[in-house]
């Protein structure tokens, strides 16, 4: 496995992936600050938006399926100030 370093912008696999009902997506932040997580589909449309204030280290943000208009691929991507990552995600039904 990965070792997890608190010190930088980092975007994990979200967990379980496939997923039914729930997900977690976790992240790793430098520093407290503001991020948004950003749920898209393949065609680009914005379904989801979650903003807030994380602490410094390891962070994690539960989603719900239902949430999301059907099964398929979507991508969610986190960003900062000055830092963006992005990865895909499946939901089954």
């Amino acid at each position: 496995g990965s070792i997890v370093t608190a010190d930088q912008f980092e975007l994990y696999q979200n967990q379980p992936n496939p997923f039914r009902d729930e997900t977690v997506i976790g992240f790793s932040l430098p520093e407290s600050m503001n991020a948004t997580l950003t749920i898209t589909d393949v065609t680009g449309k914005v379904w989801k938006v979650i903003e807030g204030d994380f602490a410094k280290g390891y962070n994690e943000v539960s989603l719900n399926s239902s949430d999301l208009p059907a099964a398929g691929v979507y991508h969610y991507k986190v960003s900062t100030t000055n830092e963006t990552a992005t990865k895909k995600m499946i939901i089954i039904r």
